[in-house]
């Protein structure tokens, strides 16, 4: 017995419009059709579906025992499809995130916290770490999605854009800074900088900002992140540079904030493995952050 779908879609749809003429209309195709299906049908099933008399339809006892099998299948049928659509939706995908503690507060989480919300059901692992741990672990595949500032070339990896960051000269004393609209190395020779440590994408920055006019920085203390450096300048231990993104503006109460004249920015963005098949639900997080975040 080799029953065809189209065959059990048609009984189906027998059984739930009560005729022919209405089944036909709701399967879009011809009555004629409809009852060449059914003919097949009973054909392969050995006994009758339906009764005609006055005219009139009348599902067999032995139909309403198919249907209910029917039912019970397209039933199953469902369930896949609901599974399906969470699939596609990404709610029963697991992303292990990376971000370096510079990013991982502020808009950056906001923005993954609203993708969370619009895909329920996503487990998303979010872990702080340091930003050359972060490219081997993306790069070995030991994470889904990586967020830092983007390295020049990083092999074993693919790299998208977020958006610029510039660097800020930080202080809580006008007197560390001139009063003016930006920054210039000169404004800060001599006065005390608390610098962060080599390593990261930073320093080279400031020192090559800083050479390139002929000012040597005086570095009074070196610390590794930027949250530790402005709360040295915030207890009145000179100024210091950081970029924007460490800096909300809910945090720059009591602090004074100027640009880099001339302007320094650099990328941040997020990378993922080079695989065959890579994680849907890690480049889907990928695109929304980058339309969110890129005002």
């Amino acid at each position: 017995m080799v029953l065809k779908l189209r065959q059990i879609e048609a009984f189906r749809s027998v059984m739930r419009e009560g005729s022919m003429v209405r089944a036909s209309s709701a399967m879009a195709i011809t009555q004629p059709a409809i009852s060449y299906l059914i003919s097949g049908l009973e054909k392969e099933v050995g006994f009758e579906l339906f009764s005609r008399r006055g005219g009139k339809l009348t599902p067999t006892p032995e139909a309403l025992q198919l249907m209910a099998e029917v039912n019970r299948l397209y039933d199953g049928l469902d369930g896949i499809k609901a599974a399906a659509q969470q699939i596609a939706n990404h709610e029963r995908a697991t992303v292990r995130v990376l971000l370096t503690q510079a990013l991982a507060s502020g808009r950056i989480m906001n923005a993954i916290g609203q993708f969370a919300v619009a895909h329920p059901g996503l487990k998303l692992d979010v872990d702080v770490d340091h930003r050359l741990t972060i490219m081997h672990r993306i790069s070995s595949a030991q994470a889904d999605l990586g967020i830092l500032s983007l390295p020049p070339v990083m092999e074993g990896a693919i790299a998208t854009k977020l958006f610029d960051s510039e660097l800020l000269c930080v202080a809580s004393a006008p007197g560390f800074l001139h009063g003016g609209v930006n920054v210039a190395p000169a404004d800060l020779d001599g006065i005390p900088v608390v610098g962060i440590k080599p390593g990261g994408v930073i320093r080279p920055m400031v020192e090559n900002w800083f050479a390139t006019a002929g000012v040597s920085p005086k570095f009074v203390i070196e610390v590794g992140d930027a949250g530790a450096a402005i709360e040295l300048v915030r207890a009145g231990l000179g100024v210091t540079i950081v970029t924007s993104i460490s800096l909300p503006e809910h945090q720059r109460a009591g602090l004074i904030t100027l640009p880099l004249d001339p302007i320094q920015n650099f990328e941040i963005g997020a990378i993922v493995p080079l695989m065959q098949h890579p994680n849907r639900a890690a480049q889907a997080l990928v695109e929304s952050l980058r339309v969110s975040l890129k005002n």
